[in-house]
């Protein structure tokens, strides 16, 4: 019987596209910020966890979409964002009630400031 087929890892598929886009890993990692070594470990599985925020600037340099480098970690990205206040509240549990309500007020107000809608 022969080997089990398993499936792409994220170091595999990382490079797979890295070369299916023409970049060497040394392209990549200028890309990205990261001295060239991280890349190569991240292919090479020896990083099997990047953080958030180099996976963020690999999707981006590689035109990728996050979320489907996040599934490959077994990770999903919520189809919603949370309101505000609960994403406050997970962040500052502490923080008593009207101190979230001055925080969205304050977001709500510099907002406004920028010309932001939601």
């Amino acid at each position: 019987m022969g080997e089990p087929i398993r499936p792409e890892s994220l170091g595999q598929y990382i490079r797979r596209v890295r070369r299916d886009r023409g970049l060497s890993g040394v392209q990549l990692a200028g890309l990205v910020g990261v001295h060239p070594s991280n890349i190569s470990r991240i292919e090479s599985g020896e990083t099997a966890t990047p953080t958030p925020d180099l996976l963020r600037r690999i999707a981006a340099a590689l035109d990728l979409d996050l979320a489907e480098l996040l599934a490959y970690l077994g990770l999903t990205v919520p189809l919603t964002t949370p309101p505000l206040h609960i994403y406050l509240r997970t962040i500052y549990p502490a923080l008593p009630d009207e101190a979230l309500q001055e925080a969205e007020e304050a977001l709500a107000r510099i907002a406004e400031r920028y010309e932001v809608d939601r």
